[in-house]
């Protein structure tokens, strides 16, 4: 008699032990994202909101979630560089650009942009590799390769002879560039600043917009952003 009683206790306190795990906690059932009903251009154009007010990571956080719901990344990218950028997270910065670069190795402003970070981290030749390659592939002959790579064989690589050629051809392809005063500098084997100033983004056909925008109202941010971040240079 005693086991039939007891199995028949077990078989209870199970079905009411699964009945309890199964049933959600009123909390629970409120815990849904607010965002998920928001469509991919909404997520990016709060993110621009977000960029334009300073707020550059929650910016990264909704622009990275208007990609993953569809969002062109393409004509996302450059907003979501710029807030990396902004927010000194290099390298998200790249977890973001080197997967679209391998993807399509031909944008060419990319791989300068992402040489420049590399430079930013101090990967003197990873840098220099992305600089060699734009110059030996890519149509156009790009003045601000020359000004990154002069300024590597500078102070990085410990090779003023190669500083100076590069500074010297960045210098004939662009006399007046925003960087002449620090590219004749370095012709002449004197020293100049140490880090270099970052390629923008092409903007793919975004512009800022004309009136100072409100910033969106404070949500729980889209949680799909990467972790890592990176300290300025």
């Amino acid at each position: 008699m005693v086991r039939p009683v007891l199995t028949t206790l077990f078989a209870v306190a199970l079905v009411a032990g699964c009945g309890a795990t199964t049933t959600p906690e009123p909390e629970q059932a409120e815990r849904s994202d607010p965002l998920d009903s928001v469509s991919a251009e909404e997520l990016f154009r709060r993110g621009r909101l977000l960029t334009d007010a300073g707020d550059h990571i929650r910016a990264e956080q909704y622009i990275s979630a208007a990609i993953q719901r569809g969002y062109p990344e393409e004509r996302a990218l450059p907003a979501l560089m710029q807030a990396c950028l902004a927010a000194s997270r290099l390298v998200a910065a790249l977890q973001y650009a080197e997967p679209y670069l391998a993807r399509h190795p031909d944008h060419w402003a990319l791989r300068v942009l992402v040489a420049s970070i590399h430079m930013g981290l101090d990967h003197a030749g990873r840098a220099r590799d992305e600089l060699l390659q734009v110059l030996r592939d890519a149509p156009e002959e790009p003045p601000q390769a020359h000004y990154f790579l002069g300024v590597l064989y500078r102070d990085s690589l410990d090779d003023p002879a190669r500083a100076a050629e590069h500074f010297a051809r960045y210098l004939a392809l662009e006399p007046e560039g925003e960087h002449r005063a620090e590219a004749a500098a370095g012709v002449a084997g004197e020293s100049g600043p140490r880090l270099p100033q970052r390629v923008p983004m092409p903007a793919e056909g975004h512009e800022a917009p004309q009136t100072a925008p409100t910033p969106p109202a404070a949500e729980p941010p889209p949680q799909n952003s990467t972790g890592d971040e990176s300290e300025a240079p």
